[in-house]
């Protein structure tokens, strides 16, 4: 009878824990419905859902940075036919700095490092669904076969300045920065290796900003030879950076940053520091559609 009660007792408070989590649960995604209408409402904010995108194609290797031309065509046909109008960093920047209207279900989509599978792919499911995306350069490799001081072929290749006149022409592509030479990777470095943007071990500061500010400067000139304006975003390299390189950016003239870190961002009217340390979604190459429109909504 005793070990009886004892099991009525523990069952008792089993099932006072289930429903303590289950309240729990429920507040916590009621908070969260809550907040995303809030933002939906408050007409001097938005929510922006930015997606990040690599290299395109046919190889499951990598499904964190690869994806095949028909996942990418589906997840681009999904985002279209549920409403969602990928617009350019530009008309953020008018959002934000001039009061100017978004689309009623606004997100970014960002390609970084500039791999010429971006012309050769995705840039024709873009302009097919009439999409925009932003893409990421790295200076040092763009259009280049070799790597720097050790002469390793560049794989996969980066497309050229033709390419991305193309793309830009076309209204579809906007070239911005990810850096010029700070996305090293250590087995192909001959020197000191640097951890994007960050500060080397025993770099000075005033060595590290003359450094930081001469590779964006070579990166802008870069850029604005090749299509005409310098870069106003920039995307940090595996996506460290400090303070400081915040700073240092705001004073080159950069007006967003994006980084690695997951979520939707919130952009402000008037409030041009929310376009700073803004998050992304990293697509990989084995997220289904539907998974991938969950993931935003």
């Amino acid at each position: 009878m005793q070990l009886i009660k004892k099991h009525a007792a523990l069952l008792r408070i089993a099932a006072a824990v289930i429903v303590l989590l289950g309240s729990l649960s429920f507040l916590v995604l009621r908070f969260e419905v809550v907040s995303r209408l809030a933002v939906r409402l408050d007409g001097n904010s938005a929510r922006i859902p930015i997606l990040m995108y690599h290299h395109f194609a046919d190889d499951d290797s990598s499904p964190g940075t690869v994806i095949s031309a028909e996942m990418f065509e589906s997840h681009i046909k999904a985002l279209s036919d549920a409403g969602y109008t990928a617009i350019s960093f530009e008309e953020l920047f008018d959002y934000v700095y001039h009061g100017a209207s978004l689309p009623e279900r606004p997100l970014v989509i960002t390609i970084d490092d500039g791999y010429m599978s971006v012309f050769e792919i995705a840039y024709p499911i873009l302009r097919k669904y009439d999409m925009k995306a932003t893409v990421f350069i790295i200076g040092v490799l763009h259009g280049e076969t070799l790597y720097k001081d050790t002469q390793y072929p560049v794989y996969p290749l980066h497309f050229g300045d033709a390419e991305a006149l193309k793309m830009v022409e076309s209204g579809t592509i906007s070239i911005q920065s990810h850096s010029f030479d700070m996305h090293q990777n250590e087995p192909y470095e001959t020197g000191p290796f640097r951890k994007g943007v960050l500060r080397m071990s025993g770099e000075g500061k005033e060595d590290y900003i003359e450094a930081f500010n001469a590779d964006f400067e070579r990166a802008a000139s870069q850029i604005e030879n090749m299509v005409g304006v310098r870069p106003s975003v920039y995307s940090y390299p595996y996506g460290r950076h400090s303070k400081l390189s915040e700073k240092l950016l705001r004073d080159n003239g950069v007006k967003a940053t994006v980084t690695i870190r997951k979520g939707i961002s919130i952009v402000k009217r008037d409030s041009p520091e929310s376009l700073f340390g803004l998050k992304r979604y990293n697509v990989r190459g084995d997220m289904t559609a539907e998974k991938l429109l969950a993931l935003i909504r």
